[in-house]
């Protein structure tokens, strides 16, 4: 695979919260992964990526700082997820995680943390989704 540029994907108006910049992973890998990208109102991110959303996004830099902290205590969160391409063995998944409050740089190079600690951090999460065309499944 080759490696382009490091590039901020855009940003999309977050309603109730403001602007929400999309930050890719992978820019820390020597082949990145495909890259996450906006159209419109949704986020397509293809096979083998993620995206996170961000207060800022700096083309190839993680700083835990530009993660996104939301505060959904009392509020309402509705989102729709196109899962027609998620075949069998493809989880297409929204997680909510604690990577704005983790200040330890995670073996992925993104500060990305998790409970079972895939990256090397473990942190507090809440799994929305983790769907395919067949199935789906929500964990806290």
């Amino acid at each position: 695979r080759a490696s382009a540029a490091p590039h901020c994907p855009g940003s999309l108006d977050l309603p109730g919260y403001g602007e929400v910049h999309i930050i890719p992973n992978g820019w820390a890998d020597d082949a990145p992964p495909p890259v996450a990208n906006i159209a419109g109102w949704d986020i397509v991110a293809p096979m083998d990526s993620r995206a996170y959303f961000g207060d800022a996004c700096n083309a190839g830099v993680y700083s835990n700082e530009d993660y996104l902290a939301l505060n959904l205590l009392g509020k309402t969160m509705k989102y729709s997820a196109n899962v027609h391409g998620a075949g069998c063995g493809c989880n297409a998944a929204m997680y909510l995680v604690s990577m704005r409050q983790n200040t330890e740089k995670s073996t992925c190079g993104d500060y990305y943390c998790d409970a079972n600690s895939v990256c090397g951090i473990p942190c507090a999460e809440i799994d929305i989704q983790e769907a395919n065309m067949y199935a789906w499944h929500s964990t806290l």
